[in-house]
């Protein structure tokens, strides 16, 4: 175990002991009985945002078939989304070390997430939305908002509408970290993200996290998540090198599906096998 992971359960149960709210029952004496009952805890509360989640993906799911039906009429064997829930909520020790790290980081007296205010961590329910080509991401981001557009609100379908009277979108709209300037960017994470929160007056408060990503962003993100990030999160050293290489990466996949995409529109553009013997 290295020092740094020493320093991570330390702060972990000092979070633990003195920022749970134990309440008027009693607080176990032996440490591990202690976290045991703040991850059942925790566990509790990632399950309200895996309801919330599964609400969500049964709102958007049936509006995206649709679409897919009328998009694919001439292309039926084409990939155009799928929706990818393996990950749906933090687990209790993820949610735990990332309490502790960023009070390490901040250096506060009280850690700025704790257990009064978990919505502060964005990403507690989440999934994501993979398609084909960034085209299909624009159509997906596009359809998703549209309930949310005052100017298009009398246009919508009635999937739409229900989508709009259940969820509320945070500012109406996805972030863009597709199209995000160089200088703007500080990591190689490119999607479309939104953040959604049911309008059910008890649930209010809690928020899930959608990512739109293409196939070749969330293959990037698989790749640095096991390699970067979770070797970041365990407070291993990651070289300088690995970093630039990974951004590197990114930017190169990123140039791979505007060429993609870019092959896709002038194969739709072309009439049937003019394509086939156009020149090089």
């Amino acid at each position: 175990m290295s020092n740094s992971d020493t320093e991570i359960d330390r702060a972990i149960q000092q979070l633990v002991d003195a920022h749970f709210p134990w309440g008027d029952g009693p607080c176990p004496e032996r440490v591990e009985d202690r976290l045991a009952h703040v991850r059942r805890w925790l566990e509790q509360q990632a399950a309200i945002y895996r309801g919330i989640a599964t609400a969500l993906i049964a709102r958007v799911e049936p509006i995206l078939t649709q679409l897919q039906q009328r998009l694919s009429a001439n292309q039926p064997d084409r990939l155009f989304f799928r929706i990818d829930e393996s990950h749906i909520t933090k687990s209790p020790e993820s949610i735990l070390e990332k309490m502790a790290r960023e009070w390490r980081r901040e250096q506060t007296l009280a850690p700025p997430v704790s257990f009064h205010n978990l919505d502060q961590l964005k990403d507690l329910g989440r999934f994501r939305i993979v398609a084909n080509f960034l085209d299909d991401v624009e159509v997906i981001t596009r359809c998703i908002e549209e309930p949310y557009d005052a100017t298009k609100r009398t246009r919508i379908t009635p999937g739409q509408f229900q989508l709009r009277e259940e969820f509320g979108l945070a500012s109406n709209r996805f972030e863009d970290m597709i199209a995000m300037a160089p200088e703007h960017r500080s990591t190689g994470e490119r999607c479309r993200k939104g953040w959604f929160s049911p309008r059910q007056a008890d649930l209010r408060g809690y928020r899930v996290e959608v990512q739109i990503v293409t196939l070749l962003q969330e293959a990037w993100d698989k790749k640095e998540h096991f390699l970067v990030y979770e070797r970041v999160r365990r407070g291993e050293h990651v070289p300088l090198e690995h970093r630039i290489i990974f951004a590197d990466l990114s930017a190169q996949l990123a140039q791979a599906d505007r060429d993609f995409n870019r092959l896709k529109r002038e194969a739709e553009a072309q009439p049937d096998g003019e394509l086939e013997h156009a020149a090089p």
